[in-house]
């Protein structure tokens, strides 16, 4: 297991098969709230404390959590705002995404986003550019950046709003946006993730 701290009030875990298989946790478990995954997740906070001086006591705390198709497991855990919590008992809860597999547009604040993103794509997930390669395209419009993602398998769909959650934001994925974005935006590229 790595620690990073990221910030004051940020660090990411990041693990490999065999550092869950050592916990005798499999990915799916730990994303279900188990009483193991709960055990391991209150060992890896006590261990940040202990490494990098990462105290969670009296914290909210925002947890995100991403499986990569490599095996890789990353954590991230966020300290949202100091206060005294009412129950020690910890729990995460899954962040559902419905989305229209078909059609997906994500929003970023810039385009030192949007390039972060497909660099973390083309290290740690090249087999999904390799589907995206021929159906997305980006724009800009209204300060922001826009990727349109059209035709997406399902497989991928889930694996994409995970690996996009802590660059960009989701946009409700309908032709009228769609439409919306095309007419009033700016076409920067065609193919822009392989681009």
């Amino acid at each position: 297991m790595k620690i990073e701290k990221l910030n004051e009030n940020r660090i990411r875990f990041t693990f490999n098969h065999s550092d869950l298989q050592e916990n005798d946790i499999d990915v799916h478990s730990f994303m279900a709230n188990s009483i193991e995954s709960q055990s391991l997740f209150l060992t890896m906070l006590d261990e940040a404390e202990r490494e990098v001086g990462f105290i969670t006591d009296n914290y909210k705390l925002c947890i995100e959590a991403i499986a990569l198709s490599n095996g890789t497991f990353i954590v991230t855990v966020t300290r949202i705002e100091k206060e005294i919590l009412k129950s020690a008992r910890v729990q995460a809860h899954r962040k559902s995404t419905v989305t229209q597999s078909n059609l997906l547009i994500y929003q970023f604040s810039n385009f030192d986003d949007f390039c972060n993103f497909t660099n973390f794509l083309t290290i740690s997930l090249p087999n999904l550019v390799e589907q995206l390669s021929n159906s997305n395209s980006l724009y800009q419009y209204q300060n922001c950046f826009f990727l349109v993602l059209q035709d997406i398998e399902d497989s991928y769909a889930n694996v994409l709003s995970s690996a996009t959650c802590e660059f960009a934001v989701c946009v409700e994925s309908s032709e009228l946006i769609l439409n919306k974005i095309k007419e009033c935006g700016k076409l920067v590229t065609d193919q822009a993730i392989h681009t």
